[in-house]
């Protein structure tokens, strides 16, 4: 973090820059473990075997998590963000900032309604400021398995898996792709 004075400054291309990584990045790896079994960026050979049986289930499900299935997933959640280093985690936290960026002012404003704009704008930069570096307590790592979670919702329900084809491992890639982006 860029430091002044004991004021986090993090500038709009900062910004900009963790936010196009976790989606270009961490996103996309996270779709394609998620979406393909045995995936690797080796051998990305993939056919119509690799499809994850749990996406095909949640796609079924409109992307819906059932009692069956949102375990499993949770599972796959933990897995995957424990695996990340400490960069990672940090670009998925300023993702996951700017995605619930109005949630996050209008649960502020409630809480600290300050007529002066210049200090409520220093006062949510410091709750900001808080969600980072203590992301745990500030609920902010729930905030990233609460978005990974609507972004798997979202995969499956974008897909037509009814049928498995060569087709159909090219629109999971298209989706993939798109929502990543």
């Amino acid at each position: 973090m860029i430091s002044v004075n004991e004021k986090l400054i993090v500038t709009k291309q900062v910004n900009e820059i963790m936010c196009r990584y976790a989606k270009q990045i961490l996103l996309k790896d996270f779709f394609y473990h998620f979406s393909f079994t045995h995936f690797s960026k080796r051998f990305n050979k993939l056919n119509t075997e690799n499809v994850n049986p749990l996406l095909e289930t949640l796609n079924y499900h409109q992307g819906d998590f059932n009692l069956d299935t949102l375990p499993e997933v949770i599972n796959y959640l933990n897995y995957f963000l424990n695996s990340l280093d400490e960069q990672d985690m940090m670009a998925l936290y300023f993702l996951s900032l700017n995605e619930n960026y109005f949630k996050y002012n209008d649960d502020f404003i409630k809480q600290e309604f300050q007529e002066d704009e210049d200090l409520f704008e220093i006062k949510l930069g410091r709750e900001f400021a808080y969600k980072l570096y203590e992301p745990e307590k500030s609920g902010l790592r729930d905030d990233v398995e609460k978005m990974l979670l609507k972004k798997i919702s979202r995969l499956a329900n974008e897909l037509d898996l009814s049928i498995i084809t060569d087709e159909s491992i090219e629109e999971i890639l298209d989706v993939i792709e798109t929502i990543s982006s």
